[in-house]
């Protein structure tokens, strides 16, 4: 609800420059659902950001009414694919047939691809066969406070 209340990327400039944070180390998520409301606007605010040197990342793809005039008219770099692709027993073969799709559409429009809620090495390895390299999940790591994370993956105590 960002993008309607604020200027979103004066906003996120003028800190980078506050606290001398390169532009192209942060990306900026925003849902599938907040882009539908007004497209042309939030494909100038995309335009906008992209810029200032941020990369943009489409959350939870397919989560909602997913449209594909939303891939055409918002030029994000990262579709992030939402876990409802992944989990559940039911309608497999449908699912994997989207989710392959959604993979090499997203290839085929220079946009990397990452799936969320990825829990399992099987599932790693079944989107690595439909050509996604790029997971976020339980399987890698849960939510931590930031000290635990830094300990894990930096050495820091």
């Amino acid at each position: 609800t960002d993008f309607y209340h604020l200027d979103v990327p004066a906003l996120l400039g003028e800190l980078c420059h506050r606290y001398g944070v390169d532009t192209a180390r942060l990306r900026v998520e925003i849902t599938e659902t907040a882009l539908f409301d007004d497209v042309e606007k939030q494909s100038r605010i995309v335009e906008t950001l992209h810029q200032a040197g941020f990369k943009v990342e489409i959350d939870d793809f397919g989560k909602g009414y997913s449209s594909l005039s939303l891939l055409k008219d918002i030029h994000a770099d990262v579709l992030k694919i939402d876990m409802g692709f992944i989990r559940g027993k039911s309608n497999l073969r449908r699912s994997r047939i989207i989710l392959e799709s959604v993979i090499e559409m997203a290839r085929n429009l220079n946009m990397a691809v990452i799936t969320e809620g990825v829990e399992t090495e099987k599932q790693v390895q079944h989107l690595q066969q439909l050509g996604c390299n790029n997971f976020q999940g339980f399987y890698f790591a849960r939510p931590m406070p930031v000290a635990d994370f830094e300990t894990k993956y930096f050495g820091k105590s």
